[in-house]
């Protein structure tokens, strides 16, 4: 179980209780990607959260420029372990490691959704926060964007060619 809260001096750690009922791993991220952990030499895909990936495009509604929609997921995800990271592994799926994951500043996979720089996973926990990016028109749901449906057919059609 995640023992932090930003008012919590000191770095993130696991609760000694073991009450999440998996491994639990922290430290300072050594790597990451716009939904990926590298920590002492695990990578942890954040439960819960689909984020573009590092070869997706974004692009304005008028056509008039693009961008790597992965970017801002990764710099948010830079800014939310910087202080270090605590990850509670809940399932592992074909060789890779799911888990929930906790910065200084909360729940990273929360966090992402709700800076509407990833989208909630079907079914997953942050539907809410999705739903609030969505309304506020915050990273990918901004109305000068395509929409995050738009660069996800994109993306299938790119990948059937």
């Amino acid at each position: 179980m995640l023992a932090a809260s930003s008012a919590q001096a000191g770095p993130i750690r696991c609760a000694d209780d073991g009450d999440g009922g998996g491994a639990c791993v922290w430290g300072r991220a050594e790597a990451f990607d716009a939904d990926t952990i590298q920590l002492r030499g695990l990578r942890i895909q954040v439960l819960g959260v689909a984020a573009p990936g590092p070869r997706d495009l974004c692009a304005t509604r008028d056509g008039k420029s693009e961008f790597a929609c992965a970017r801002p997921a990764r710099k948010r995800m830079a800014e939310l372990v910087a202080k270090g990271v605590a990850c509670d592994i809940l399932d592992v799926s074909g060789g890779i490691l799911f888990g929930r994951c906790r910065g200084a500043e909360g729940d990273v996979g929360r966090l992402l959704v709700a800076a509407g720089v990833a989208r909630a996973a079907k079914d997953g926990p942050y539907e809410a926060e999705q739903a609030a990016a969505l309304a506020a028109g915050r990273g990918l749901w901004a109305d000068s964007l395509s929409s995050p449906k738009e660069w996800e057919s994109a993306r299938r059609k790119a990948a059937r060619d």
